[in-house]
């Protein structure tokens, strides 16, 4: 049986014992980590302070995505005429995404007048719309989160772009 031969430089525990500064050294000179063995197996990495820096840099920079909430296999159906009703990177007015969200079932959001504003003042201060669902859940209540914020491009003030919805059990 032949063994991989890894793309990275390699060295050893006792490599590390004798001179860490050399495994620093050939980490700088490489422009990567080492991996370091222990009996055959990898046993860690060593990178220069440079390198480690570079990579809490790179990670801060990272947005955070957004978690998957999980949801019963019962709302599944309704998650996914969601996703087909209300489509990511849309654009549509808060008008027009309460009477859909109320078509698939969940309260209104306005409520008198001024629905539409009191809608936008949730979006600008949360970053979402939060809906509920009418009926329960196995006694759970079920929100619907729309996640967006104010389409700057349009010249009417009630339109949304739509980031992203999520369903999830209380």
């Amino acid at each position: 049986m032949e063994l991989k031969k890894l793309d990275v430089p390699t060295s050893s525990i006792t490599e590390v014992k004798k001179s860490p500064m050399d495994v620093f050294n050939q980490a700088r000179v490489a422009g990567t980590g080492v991996y370091i063995f222990n009996r055959e197996k990898i046993a860690g990495v060593m990178l220069t302070k440079e390198q480690y820096e570079n990579l809490l840099h790179e990670l801060e920079r990272r947005p955070e995505p957004e978690p998957e909430i999980p949801i019963a296999e019962e709302l599944e159906g309704l998650a996914m005429i969601l996703h087909q009703t209300l489509v990511d990177g849309a654009t549509i007015s808060a008008k027009n995404l309460d009477e859909r969200m109320v078509a698939l079932g969940f309260i209104t959001k306005k409520t008198g007048f001024g629905g539409v504003i009191d809608m936008m003042n949730e979006l600008n201060e949360s970053g979402k719309i939060v809906y509920q669902l009418r009926k329960k859940n196995n006694h759970k209540i079920i929100l619907a989160e729309v996640i967006g914020e104010q389409d700057s491009q349009s010249q009417l003030f009630d339109k949304l772009l739509i980031k992203k919805v999520y369903l999830r059990e209380l």
